[in-house]
């Protein structure tokens, strides 16, 4: 009966012929990842992370993206790329149970990162790749070499979860070979490099296996408990591989338990799973599982079929390492049944197998590698011991050349006592210029304060007056033309003095004004200007991320050169429309744009006219840039800001 076959007679045997399970979401999120990618690297990269997802994978649907990432590799010229591509083809070889390829594959990839890419952690991934080869080709000898390896590169790169999974490659060998308590010790060794549950509970399998250990040992308490998070953590990390895996092993804990009945839904889960998996590894193991349910659950006869059909999987894809559960199997079925003849050859066919595997792996061999791997790590403890010693002389000698260093400084400490107080005296004296200039300073701070009132309170007062007794004069008496320009003049003039005598007392005020104050102060001048000028729409925009603090004088220079300009453009542009804009926040900027006319060229010169003159005069004190643009489409921009420097 073909794989195929094998598992419709499971589906039918299982009560639940129409359950489908679902593929992974993170599987699903990451296939719209890779159809969403912009660019060949982003594609590519996305493709890298679903390949990551190999075990949940069937293995044509991991071989077909690898190939994709390989064309794409080679056409990108990316070495690293086309290894890596190369890396997850001999998983899915492996994983379609064409072992000899997959090594092969993997020999390639570690050719190249030895000789032309550096890549030692995709280096650590490849070894543990030929480390699962060679335990489904019953070489457990090589696969726990392959541990050893990666655990000495991933120590030297300090990559906690390649240790993990090395130690666990090496204890999953002495598993396979029913060495139990040591493939338990290497286990408990892999649970223990870290303290990074996620990490752990992410490599779920690792759960898995110590539950075979403790199940291979009688100690069903701790098979369970390791089973539960074995599953559990699977299930909450969506790892497809693990949790078949994890399942089988909880169905044969039940059935060895005495609760048989228990293992018919986890087995319809656990198949269920191997449909989207596609791997006769495991399939194999499925049938060395339900063959012992068969044997506990009083049915030999499908015990003893399906347990020949998993021998004759086993054989055809080379899986040695499966032939011993599936004759443990099939001689419980014989046991139950009672044919004892069969019985003892089964257990016979054991045995010459066992034999064949001391053959390979020798207890010798082992031994003499694992002496090898502690005799490697004895010298690097002994060379982190002798870098210790090292580093204690260097402190020791150190420490007697900083105690010669502090006698001959204790030395010069008298000495300079004396320059020491002068010092301290120099300091105090600093203290109070620092104080005084403070001082100082507030006093000018009041200072110009008082002189903001008396010119309020006095100045101002009188120029208001003049204003209001040349409107009263201009009203009530009767004037040659001569003397009413002369009176509107002199009217003119006082309202201007009183205009800039407004505008000094309102910069001289306040201890600094805020551009936003500043552009406060402009629409009450553009208010006032507005009636003269019906036909020119005029604008003031605020766009102010952070407002900025500016001392009084630096302000009030800021607020003449705007209102300059505006003026310049009312009275000389011919425009329609005017816009100032307040623009930034520290590093702020002013424009002053117009539609007008337009600048002549080499425009502004020095001597251009008093309004510009002015302009290039408060810049210059002030400490700011002005700059004349042409505007687009038309008129002139005025670009005032603060210098750099």
């Amino acid at each position: 009966m073909k794989i195929i076959q094998y598992i419709l007679f499971l589906s039918l045997f299982l009560f639940s012929v129409l359950l489908c399970y679902p593929q992974t979401k993170i599987i699903e999120q990451l296939k719209q990842d890779i159809s969403k990618a912009a660019t060949e690297e982003q594609k590519i990269q996305a493709i890298f992370l679903l390949c990551d997802q190999g075990y949940s994978l069937h293995p044509d649907t991991l071989m077909w993206y690898a190939q994709k990432a390989g064309s794409m590799a080679l056409e990108m010229k990316d070495r690293l790329s086309e290894v890596k591509a190369m890396y997850y083809k001999s998983a899915a070889l492996t994983n379609k149970g064409l072992t000899d390829s997959s090594l092969n594959i993997a020999d390639k990839c570690l050719e190249i990162l030895k000789n032309k890419v550096t890549d030692p952690l995709l280096l650590c991934y490849v070894i543990n790749q030929k480390g699962r080869c060679y335990v489904r080709k019953n070489q457990y000898k090589e696969a726990i070499e392959m541990g050893y390896s990666i655990i000495s590169i991933a120590e030297k790169i300090n990559d906690v979860l390649m240790q993990v999974k090395a130690k666990t490659l090496i204890g999953w060998a002495y598993l396979e070979m029913g060495q139990k308590k040591e493939a338990l010790s290497w286990h408990l060794k892999a649970l223990r490099t870290t303290a990074d549950t996620l990490l752990l509970e992410k490599y779920a399998i690792l759960f898995a296996n110590l539950s075979t250990n403790y199940k291979g040992l009688d100690k069903l308490d701790s098979a369970f408990y390791y089973i539960t998070k074995g599953i559990n953590f699977s299930r909450k990390h969506e790892n497809l591989f693990a949790l078949s895996n994890s399942l089988a092993i909880e169905s044969e804990l039940y059935v060895k338990s005495g609760q048989a009945k228990l293992s018919e839904p986890v087995l319809q889960e656990v198949v269920t799973i191997r449909k989207l998996i596609g791997d006769p590894f495991y399939i194999a193991s499925d049938m060395s599982q339900l063959g012992y349910y068969y044997a506990h659950y009083g049915q030999p006869e499908k015990g003893i079929a399906i347990c020949n059909e998993g021998i004759a999987i086993a054989k055809k894809y080379k899986l040695d390492t499966k032939l011993f559960f599936l004759y443990s199997s099939l001689a419980d079925n014989y046991k139950v049944m009672g044919n004892t003849a069969k019985y003892a050859e089964v257990l016979e066919n054991i045995i010459t197998l066992k034999d064949s595997v001391y053959e390979k792996n020798s207890a010798n061999e082992l031994a003499e590698m694992h002496a090898k791997y502690e005799v490697q790590k004895k010298e690097n403890t002994i060379i982190q011991q002798k870098l210790d010693i090292v580093t204690r002389n260097y402190w020791l000698y150190g420490s007697l050349i900083l105690s010669g260093f502090f006698i001959v400084l204790s030395y010069f400490i008298f000495q300079n006592y004396r320059r020491k107080q002068t010092i301290k005296m120099e300091i105090a004296v600093a203290k109070e210029k620092i104080l005084a200039n403070a001082s100082i300073k507030e006093a000018e701070e009041n200072e110009r304060r008082r002189i903001a009132a008396d010119l309020h309170d006095n100045l101002g007062v009188y120029a208001a007056s003049i204003v209001a007794n040349l409107d009263t004069i201009s009203n009530e008496q009767q004037f040659n033309d001569t003397a009413v320009k002369a009176l509107k003049e002199l009217n003119s003039n006082s309202q201007s003095i009183v205009s800039q005598l407004g505008d000094t007392i309102w910069a001289l005020k306040r201890n600094e004004l805020s551009l936003t104050a500043v552009s406060d102060r402009i629409k009450l001048v553009i208010q006032k200007i507005q009636p003269s000028y019906v036909n020119i729409k005029i604008d003031v925009e605020e766009k102010i991320d952070a407002d900025c603090q500016l001392p009084p004088a630096q302000a009030f220079h800021l607020f003449q050169m705007i209102q300059e300009a505006v003026i310049n453009a009312l009275r000389h542009s011919g425009c329609t429309r005017l816009k100032v804009v307040f623009a930034g926040g520290r590093q702020w900027k002013v424009f002053i744009e117009d539609d007008g006319s337009g600048m002549k060229k080499n425009m502004p010169v020095k001597g251009g006219g008093n309004g510009i003159s002015n302009m290039l005069s408060r810049s210059k004190e002030a400490g700011f840039n002005v700059e004349w643009q042409a505007n687009i489409p038309a008129g002139t921009k005025v670009i005032l800001s603060p210098t750099t420097n």
